[in-house]
């Protein structure tokens, strides 16, 4: 499945710088701005990397050519990855309202255990229902039950890849990040002049995440293929620009 990955990543690197370019550049006009518009932004271009990832998958194409074969569902691929959304922040809510209500817990260390959290329910939520999402696209045995079935038969083998998709880039983001601000400052234009370093890390930090979410989508994809004996299509993986 990493193999996979990489040759739909290489097959398909406008979409991905793309992706890229517009993550870090919300970011950096959310610090500026003072608003709070990037986690909206980046659901919605999370869920249109995913959906073509996976619409790449079940074709055998690139973006490009896989998305003329058939109208994308934007709208109820948007919806599904909403609920899925939704339903990890409720099953998280309880360990994190008592995280809150223990005094006895630094605030350092409480956001922390909050992201973990957050990665372990998304872990869980994913790797039972994460087949909803291809099913979606593809259409066979697309109903909700239909992905519980898959996702409890492929539990164990899921939930470990899953969690790796998810937390690897983050760590390795958080930790370029970490870096560049303590060489040369949290502020991408500093006197006037680009951070080059904490730019350069934010793009590499949104490149890891992409990667990451293509590893899951990927993984998803396959599990569904799998249960429903959807067999790959002939065509060889296209070039995006031929």
């Amino acid at each position: 499945m990493l193999k996979q990955t990489l040759s739909i990543t290489r097959n398909n690197l406008a979409f991905y710088a793309m992706f890229i370019g517009c993550s870090a550049g919300i970011a950096i006009f959310d610090q500026y701005s003072g608003k709070s518009t990037t986690g909206g932004v980046i659901l919605f271009l999370t869920c249109l990397l995913s959906m073509n990832v996976q619409n790449s998958v079940l074709r055998n194409l690139n973006f490009t050519a896989a998305a003329k074969v058939a109208k994308l569902p934007t709208g109820g691929y948007v919806f599904r990855t909403l609920a899925l959304s939704l339903l990890t922040l409720c099953l998280m809510a309880i360990p994190v309202i008592f995280l809150v209500g223990a005094s006895n817990i630094d605030r350092a260390y409480l956001g922390l255990l909050a992201v973990l959290i957050f990665l372990v329910a998304l872990t869980i939520v994913f790797s039972l229902l994460g087949t909803w999402l291809p099913a979606r696209i593809h259409g066979t045995n697309a109903g909700i039950g239909d992905a519980l079935r898959r996702g409890v038969a492929r539990f164990p083998s899921t939930v470990l890849l899953v969690f790796l998709g998810l937390a690897l880039p983050l760590v390795a983001g958080i930790i370029l990040m970490l870096i560049a601000s303590t060489l040369s400052g949290t502020d991408p234009l500093a006197s006037g002049h680009v951070n080059i370093p904490l730019v350069a890390s934010s793009l590499i930090s949104n490149a890891l995440q992409a990667l990451g979410w293509t590893y899951i989508s990927v993984l998803l994809t396959r599990r569904y293929m799998e249960a429903e004996h959807i067999a790959p299509a002939s065509q060889e993986l296209m070039k995006v620009f031929t």
